[in-house]
């Protein structure tokens, strides 16, 4: 009677079924950030208003308008400039660190037939996170200079994490706050007008406190704004290295069993577990484990009926 094909079925089909339970499945999360969903108030039109920097001129629709005032705090209120009726496109003023002066504005136009064609909003109000705010403190988006400088030392080190592009003190304030380690920062203004609110580096010193006396006499006006972290993380925790373990011992045994007919089959066995740590212990592991030990079970029964049937 030729038996060998069944059996070697299935020792091989063990290995098999092994790999088939221990292989992980992953699943990818995918997050998408929605842009931020804006409203605000009329205040009044006007004719006639005093024109901001050309750094924040922007064209814009009225509620794109709203959204880009969020983005560029501190702004308390917003002038939209009605250009083309038919699409609703415009200019959007910005006018960031400044409250609303009607004492600027004229709501007479020179010509009878002419209207008043500047929309004056309140401070816009935006659900849906803010690309200046996000994952930071509020306190972020009005930020207050300690000190108005020149020459002031970057910091030390090639400047490589440190010194980053930035859309404004705000801006650099934020990442600050969102930065493992950052005490104060220096925001140096790149644009026409050497506005903080404007386009500049943001220059985050991880340690120590601000000291004017590295900083040099200004010629005219500041090239550099000095902001404290207001918004600093907790210290980090020491960390300890600690370990565990765990440890199972088998006790031994001796099984004998026999049976009359056309096979009979004696089988000892003695086994002892040793000790693995259990934190690297996971659920992979044990299932593969568990098939391990049930095969060889499986294969340490099916041997001697094999054999007494050869």
């Amino acid at each position: 009677m030729k038996t060998t094909p069944f059996w070697v079925s299935i020792a091989l089909s063990i290995p098999a079924l092994a790999a088939t339970e221990s292989t992980p499945s992953s699943a990818t999360a995918t997050t998408t950030t929605a842009a931020p969903s804006c409203t605000a108030s009329l205040i009044t039109k006007l004719c006639d208003y005093q024109k901001p920097e050309p750094n924040f001129a922007v064209a814009e629709d009225t509620n794109s308008c709203w959204e880009y005032c969020d983005a560029h705090p501190p702004c308390d209120f917003v002038i939209f400039a009605a250009g083309n009726p038919y699409t609703g496109s415009g200019t959007c003023w910005l006018y960031p660190g400044e409250t609303f002066d009607e004492s600027k504005g004229n709501p007479n136009c020179d010509s009878p037939n002419a209207h008043p064609y500047l929309s004056v909003y309140s401070k816009p109000v935006c659900s849906g996170g803010s690309a200046t705010t996000t994952g930071a403190c509020a306190a972020t988006a009005t930020p207050s200079a300690i000190a108005k400088v020149c020459g002031y030392p970057p910091p030390g080190g090639d400047c490589w994490d440190t010194c980053t592009a930035s859309s404004g003190a705000s801006n650099c304030l934020s990442q600050c706050a969102e930065a493992d380690d950052c005490s104060y920062v220096v925001f140096n203004p790149h644009n026409g007008s050497g506005s903080q609110y404007a386009t500049g580096t943001c220059w985050m010193y991880p340690a120590g406190k601000f000291d004017e006396g590295h900083a040099s006499t200004c010629d005219g006006a500041p090239e550099q704004f000095v902001y404290n972290n207001v918004c600093p993380k907790p210290p980090k925790p020491s960390t300890s290295s600690s370990s565990g373990s765990s440890s199972t011992t088998g006790g031994s045994g001796t099984g004998t069993g026999a049976g009359t007919g056309t096979a009979t089959g004696t089988a000892t066995g003695t086994g002892t577990a040793g000790s693995a740590p259990a934190s690297t212990t996971s659920s992979e592991s044990s299932a593969a484990t568990g098939l391990s030990v049930a095969g060889s079970l499986v294969l340490g029964a099916l041997v001697p009926m094999w054999q007494a049937l050869e």
